[in-house]
């Protein structure tokens, strides 16, 4: 079946083309422009967030390595005998109130001084430990407190006498509440948060409080932590069924800085935007339908009239009224063509009837 269009359908399309392939052609640009301003805006949000937390958590932790490197080389220290150590050690412990274990540990793992009066502990078996005794200039390790059951850091340097010598090692544990609070404190709008990871992937801090229980969780499996590219510029990824944006950063520590926010409320301005979009567009659309019923309807109404009229005049019924001469447009011009073939008509026909 052949379709056919009819004055209305011809109007309405051609009306549709006209408004709504420029007004769609501005919609995208302004889309794709506001799409790249915010994504702009979002990635500036995220490592200026990322700056913030990292440049507080690098000054804590640059102090507390300057605190016991100076430690480290007091001769009391340097002499690996408790009855020397001890005073100062609890001196120390004093000074800087966020640690709650001073000590040292000598070259076979076992402990010297502690600033606490509890008894020797073995501690040869322990990461930081070994990595100072390896060589390394200093030791980290995530724990979580007894005391506290909190993530704590322990902090571990080597002792050296005058011949560079290894004697011992000197470590601090320490709460992680001024870092966690740097985590904590620092959002971006209300599902924005940071995750700080240790070098084995292990929560330290979490934006989220309910995520650090009493155990370091291990988030080697988080999704942000397997997007290529992530540490290099802000990239979106799917974690617990929503999506998130997100950027990550590698600390001097050897620890992981995670930024990230719920992509909706990320692009809620470009989500906005669409929606408005698409309610103009609808409004574009129910106009021009009605715009092009009202024409369509002045348009063919006379061309019906004048098509019955014509119809008429073609059966020989020549006393028919002819509306629409009055108009000054090209329907005018039609009806007064078929008024003039209404009349040549009947000049014919009595010319006939006179011969006859």
């Amino acid at each position: 079946m052949k379709l056919k269009l009819t004055i209305f359908h011809k109007l309405l399309i051609t009306l549709l083309l006209v408004s709504l392939v420029p007004l769609g052609s501005l919609w995208y640009l302004d889309q794709s422009n506001a799409r790249h301003d915010l994504n702009a805006n979002i990635s500036q949000n995220l490592v200026s967030t990322m700056n913030t937390i990292a440049t507080g958590i690098n000054a804590w932790d640059d102090g507390n390595v300057r605190a016991l490197r100076q430690a480290a080389r007091l001769s009391d220290v340097v002499s690996m005998k408790p009855e020397r150590q001890n005073p100062v050690l609890a001196a120390l412990g004093t000074t800087y109130e966020w640690s709650y274990l001073l000590f040292t540990v000598a070259p076979d793992g076992s402990n010297i001084g502690r600033n606490d009066g509890g008894a020797p502990t073995f501690y040869g078996d322990r990461s930081y430990f070994k990595d100072v005794v390896g060589g390394k200039e200093f030791g980290r390790q995530v724990v979580i407190g007894k005391s506290t059951g909190k993530p704590a850091l322990i902090l571990a340097a080597p002792v050296r006498n005058d011949n560079r010598d290894l004697v011992g090692v000197i470590a601090m544990a320490m709460n992680l509440g001024d870092v966690s609070q740097t985590v904590v404190s620092n959002r971006i709008g209300e599902t924005g948060r940071a995750i700080l990871l240790d070098s084995s992937n292990k929560v330290i801090a979490h934006g989220n409080a309910a995520k650090v229980k009493v155990a370091l969780q291990d988030f080697s499996n988080h999704p942000a932590l397997k997007v290529a590219g992530i540490m290099e510029q802000p990239a979106q990824y799917t974690d617990e069924g929503k999506e998130m944006v997100g950027y990550a950063r590698k600390l001097p520590q050897g620890w992981t800085l995670l930024i990230e926010q719920e992509y909706d409320e990320a692009y809620a301005p470009l989500v906005r935007l669409q929606k408005d979009a698409r309610n103009l567009i609808a409004v574009a659309v129910l106009l021009v339908i009605g715009v092009a019923f009202f024409l369509g309807k002045q348009l063919t109404r006379p061309i019906l009239q004048l098509t019955v009229i014509a119809e008429e005049l073609s059966k020989g019924k020549l006393d028919v009224s002819i509306p629409q001469t009055g108009r000054s447009d090209e329907i005018g011009s039609l009806a007064g063509a078929i008024e003039r073939l209404g009349i040549s008509l009947q000049m014919a026909m009595d010319r006939l009837r006179k011969k006859s």
